[in-house]
């Protein structure tokens, strides 16, 4: 089955303001998938592949981010080209 996962800047924002004013965590699924049989929301999706979506406000990544994925992988192509687990050991590029 195709998917369409799309993350919802608005319902972000409005989960961030809400809880800014109330003082109580906000935090309403913003993961809309669209497929042929309909529209879900959601908070985390798990990829039968490995890689998992998932929205969780209380523990934001230091970037703010409080929506990310998280996917296991041999290789990945980046810009074109293939890159390995060896790329991500020594490159100058790789921000930590």
């Amino acid at each position: 089955m195709k998917a369409q996962v799309y993350i919802n800047r608005h319902i972000v924002a409005a989960n961030k303001k809400a809880t800014k004013e109330t003082g109580v965590e906000v935090d309403n699924p913003a993961i809309t998938i669209n497929t042929y049989r309909g529209v879900m929301y959601a908070k985390e999706i798990e990829f039968t592949c490995g890689c998992r979506l998932i929205q969780d406000a209380t523990n934001a990544r230091c970037s703010g981010a409080t929506i990310w994925a998280e996917a296991e992988f041999e290789s990945l192509v980046l810009d074109g080209v293939k890159a390995d687990r060896a790329v991500f050991e020594k490159s100058p590029h790789l921000i930590n």
